[in-house]
């Protein structure tokens, strides 16, 4: 195992705070500060230098889209996620561009809370499934998917398993898997229940 993911909390109201931590820690997460507003995170982000800021969009000093940057100057190679209420799709793209690496909604269950910060402490991106799927919409293109993972999606969709869908495409069952987790990457999805919803909600006549 490595070492334990240190995280910095910044969130204006007490009562969240403590229950993040509280969901956290047992997890193995060493919460190594908290934070009510900007500058206060900005001074313990500098000393600390953390693996992940937990940040909350609306801090007491009002929206944190801009202190993005300064977060990630302060501490080279941490990863940010935004915890927010917002669902508003410009806003979520807003902090992904400023440099936030993901994106969770504050009502979102606690297992979702962990793998959020633990994808992200891997270096890698992470938008709540609920939201990713819109996100290449709301930057103004459609996700760009080749024919074999329209196909797929198609099927999955329709309720195939991977052996059935790997038999009506003639394939291995290991390619309908790799094909399975490319269009995780390239849609912002996490599970196959997550796929299997997009799937069904953008149909596809590729089969």
């Amino acid at each position: 195992m490595g070492d334990p993911v240190r995280v910095v909390l910044a969130e204006d109201h007490p009562t969240v705070r403590a229950g993040t931590r509280a969901f956290l820690e047992p997890e193995g997460f060493i919460v190594v500060g908290e934070a009510a507003c900007e500058r206060e995170a900005l001074k313990i982000v500098s000393e600390q230098r953390p693996d992940v800021l937990v940040l909350d969009m609306k801090l007491e000093s009002g929206l944190a889209l801009n202190a993005i940057p300064q977060f990630l100057a302060a501490a080279p190679g941490m990863g940010i996620l935004v915890q927010s209420c917002y669902e508003d799709r410009a806003i979520i793209c807003g902090a992904l561009a400023a440099g936030a690496a993901g994106y969770l909604l504050k009502s979102s269950p606690v297992s979702e809370l962990v793998r959020a910060v633990r994808t992200v402490a891997s270096g890698e991106r992470y938008v709540q499934p609920s939201l990713g799927a819109g996100l290449a919409r709301a930057q103004g293109r459609e996700p760009e998917l080749q024919l074999r993972e329209r196909q797929v999606l198609a099927l999955l969709g329709e309720g195939h398993t991977n052996r059935e869908v790997a038999a009506r495409l003639t394939v291995s069952v290991r390619t309908v898997e790799s094909v399975r987790a490319a269009l995780r990457a390239r849609l912002g999805l996490v599970t196959r229940a997550d796929l299997v919803a997009y799937a069904r909600q953008n149909r596809s006549a590729d089969v």
